[in-house]
């Protein structure tokens, strides 16, 4: 009986067992939207307004981009994307979707037409050139000036090297002074001086990245101030926009409004991390990512990025940009006279005392490590930028390293403006 019933139960256990294997192939092959997901699905980032090679590279395992036409485009360079489908915040699978986009042919060419000139004046009579009482500042975009530093290394890359000038034999032994200091830290220290005045340049392993830091505050407000901002605009502080629960702008308290004008001085002035998120918050990142487009450099905002990793050439860039937008436009004063006033005077300005030292610092503590960074603008009798960056251990700020850098580097200054 018992052998009986146990025969009974393994029919059923095979019977119901076949069941289950066949439901599940007829599910599979008859009900494909029942099966197992192939794909993610994603929220559609916004794209608008990117290159389209760089979002092309950073999302090539996310979706395919599918360019529908090109249009001019006042506000983008080009190549950006101009419209996205699907839009920004839609679902969409990952790695199964085409995003069609239009892409920007750039600003649309200003027709011109030439008349004929007939010359009726006087050749021979004399004319008083108008000398301008002062420089006229611009109070919009300014053109930039040529961006890249031209370089090249010898065998042994970790070299002091001069590009686009002669180190006079006078400054020799303190430039091989300068590089026992820079060549202490090996490949963990990044320097370049830059001459305006010349063109040339002095550089130790100038293509490095570093962790930048605050040293992008001062770039972005570059980015800002060159727009058409309203520097008594006002914007609230609320619980969101405070970078820490204990980092409040000036010490006043949520719900107080500050200008454009408070937060950009609070940002390089005190390094405040708190003003600089309202600026990047409220004013966004637009003319930021065009402003570093426009220099010809790699580094764009996003909705949450907003700090970056700099070589000692990017930065040397950006700073003989500032350098320049001080001398063209009408915001220039402000920038230097809030950077010149920075509160953390430990570096640069430490020994440049007989300079005015326009600097933004930077400092991000790793897990094991830090990155310490400075880059300025000195101005005396002559000017030149001075950028320079050391990765280190420890407790204590490695401070000297940029005293002594600063300090040797103006004394060859000093003897090439000779």
């Amino acid at each position: 009986m018992n052998y009986r019933r146990e025969k009974i139960i393994s029919i059923i256990i095979i019977i119901v067992s076949l069941a289950i294997i066949a439901g599940i192939t007829v599910k599979i092959f008859f009900f494909p939207a029942s099966r197992q997901r192939e794909f993610e699905v994603g929220i559609m980032p916004n794209i608008v307004g990117y290159s389209f090679f760089e979002v092309k590279d950073y999302y090539n395992e996310q979706f395919d981009l599918e360019v529908t036409g090109e249009e001019y485009s006042d506000q983008f360079l080009e190549g950006a994307i101009l419209s996205q489908y699907p839009d920004a915040g839609s679902e969409y699978l990952v790695g199964g979707s085409n995003v069609k986009v239009t892409v920007s042919k750039g600003a649309k060419p200003v027709e011109t037409t030439v008349s004929e000139v007939t010359v009726t004046e006087d050749i021979h009579a004399e004319t008083e050139e108008e000398i301008p009482e002062e420089i006229q500042r611009v109070d919009g975009s300014i053109e930039n000036p040529e961006a890249a530093f031209e370089h090249s290394y010898p065998d042994a890359e970790l070299e002091l090297t001069a590009v686009g000038m002669e180190v006079p034999e006078s400054a020799k032994e303190l430039a091989d002074e300068l590089y026992a200091v820079l060549r202490r830290h090996g490949a963990d220290a990044g320097f370049l001086y830059y001459n305006p005045h010349t063109g040339g340049s002095l550089e130790y392993n100038a293509d490095e990245k570093f962790s930048s830091g605050s040293i992008i505050k001062a770039v972005y407000a570059r980015s800002i101030l060159d727009s058409s901002i309203d520097l008594t605009a006002e914007y609230e502080m609320t619980e969101e926009m405070l970078n820490s629960q204990y980092e409040f702008v000036n010490g006043k308290p949520v719900g107080t409004f500050f200008t454009a004008e408070e937060l950009i001085r609070a940002a390089l002035v005190k390094s405040d991390n708190t003003a600089y998120k309202m600026l990047y918050n409220y004013i966004g990142y637009q003319k930021f990512n065009q402003y570093a487009a426009g220099l010809g450099l790699p580094q764009r905002m996003t909705d949450e990025n907003y700090w970056f990793r700099l070589t000692a050439r990017e930065s040397a860039i950006y700073f003989k940009d500032i350098y320049a937008f001080s001398k063209q436009h009408v915001n220039g004063d402000f920038m230097l006279e809030c950077m010149a006033n920075a509160e953390y005077r430990d570096m640069f300005s430490a020994v440049l005392t007989d300079k005015t030292v326009h600097e933004k610092y930077g400092y991000l503590p790793q897990e094991d490590f830090y990155t310490l960074g400075d880059c300025a603008i000195v101005s005396g009798d002559t000017d030149y930028i001075l950028t320079a960056y050391v990765r280190n251990t420890g407790e204590n700020l490695d401070v000297k390293f940029f005293q002594d850098v600063a300090g040797i580097t103006d004394k060859i200054h000093e003897i090439i403006m000779q």
